[in-house]
């Protein structure tokens, strides 16, 4: 009797499992087809353990629905203690924003199993993503220890150096990751930057055009391969790249003022002013695009305009004006409007003191206004004291002016020092 009873045991148990196994087959079925609710129907009315609650996560997992995929993990996990299972509940609460719960979680699966390198990586990137530098480069040394092949272990390593301010030895770990791999993309844009902040433009052109060999249509490299033309004055060169970048459908305001600094150095005004005014319309206030548009404007001698882009920039500017306040004031002063162009002189400089063409034209346009040549002297001794070492031909003309206006004040029967 006692036989018989446990064969029909192992029996119910043998066919209840088959049963299961056929239920899953059914749901995979249909998940393949993208039917998941029917998938999700047919587990609910299923006997519910560790493997029906884990395949109900998994779909809710796909599709997005991470509050439930929590939910039925956690079911699992209370059912049976399952390390795989941990690391599915981990990566969900990290896609739920609960990244300290998750740390936790992985922390607790490596105390238990410290061979497991993928929860080691998944674990270092968590720590980065949470400024924990330190953690994630202690987890990427014990990485590359076990994996030393691994070029991205080298790169992460890089990451971390790079929040803890460790320049010169995070460019190393690129670089070491980039003799692993030199195929290693992020690496070679990393390494580009790191040598364009060098000042080594050998290497940083080196690093850019490895990366434009991987992907020509990259955005990152096309647009550092732009920077690079421009500020070595290759504005030609530049454009080649910014047209790129514009057929590729990026927009970018830097892009657009790059657009029209390039054109605008080729003497290609109109088509500067194409792109400046593209670029205000993706941000009409601000300060530096209108300071473009109102030189622009004071080239074409549309002086109108120039001084209406001047005022609109300085409208919008934060406190360092004085290039708008010194633009304009140029704009006045040949406009032979002297007050106005004193004005304007005089808010630059004392909206930057070092800006010696404000202080020497203070002194050159007090020399035209006022009847009073004390007083341009006084400007033209000023400059001299601070900026004589400036500008050879204005130091010359400033002591020029001196000593004429110093005979001139004598012959009037004025004595000064």
């Amino acid at each position: 009797m006692k036989k018989i009873l446990i064969v029909s045991i192992v029996l119910f148990t043998v066919l209840k499992t088959e049963a299961q196994t056929s239920v899953f087959s059914v749901v995979d079925s249909l998940l393949l087809k993208g039917n998941y609710q029917k998938a999700l129907g047919l587990l609910e009315n299923e006997p519910k353990n560790t493997q029906v609650f884990d395949k109900m996560a998994d779909i809710f997992q796909d599709i997005g629905n991470y509050t439930k995929a929590n939910e039925f993990y956690t079911k699992a996990l209370e059912d049976e203690d399952n390390n795989i299972i941990k690391i599915k509940l981990a990566k969900v609460l990290k896609a739920q924003g609960l990244t300290d719960k998750a740390i936790t979680l992985y922390e607790t699966i490596l105390q238990k199993d410290s061979t497991n390198l993928l929860v080691a990586n998944n674990l270092g990137k968590l720590y980065l993503g949470v400024n924990q530098p330190k953690k994630a480069q202690k987890i990427y040394k014990f990485l590359k220890e076990k994996d030393p092949t691994n070029p991205n272990y080298s790169y992460q390593i890089g990451e971390s150096l790079g929040l803890q301010n460790k320049f010169l030895k995070q460019g190393q770990s690129y670089l070491d990751a980039y003799n692993l791999d030199t195929l290693h993309f992020k690496s070679i844009y990393e390494l580009a930057k790191f040598f364009k902040k060098l000042k080594y433009k050998d290497s940083t052109m080196l690093f850019i055009d490895k990366g434009l060999q991987i992907d020509k249509n990259s955005l990152n490299f096309n647009q550092l391969k732009a920077n690079e033309l421009y500020y070595l004055k290759d504005f030609n060169g530049a454009l080649k790249y910014l047209s790129r970048l514009d057929s590729l459908n990026f927009i970018s305001l830097n892009t657009y003022e790059m657009f029209g600094m390039c054109y605008y150095n080729l003497k290609e005004l109109d088509s500067a002013e194409t792109y400046f005014k593209k670029a205000i319309r993706l941000d009409r206030n601000n300060p530096k695009i209108l300071y473009r548009m109102a030189n622009l404007y004071y080239e074409k001698e549309d002086m109108k305009l120039a001084k209406l882009y001047l005022t609109m920039s300085i409208m919008y500017a934060k406190p360092d004006l004085d290039k708008q306040y010194f633009l304009l004031g140029t704009i006045f002063k040949e406009e032979n409007d002297f007050k106005q162009a004193l004005t304007n002189f005089e808010k630059a400089f004392q909206n930057n003191s070092k800006n010696f063409k404000a202080l020497f034209e203070i002194a050159t346009t007090s020399d035209v206004y006022y009847k009073d040549s004390k007083i341009a002297l006084l400007h033209y001794k000023k400059y001299i004291e601070r900026f004589e070492n400036k500008d050879l031909q204005m130091t010359l003309y400033a002591n020029k002016r001196i000593d004429k206006l110093k005979k001139e004040l004598f012959i009037k029967g004025e004595i000064v020092d």
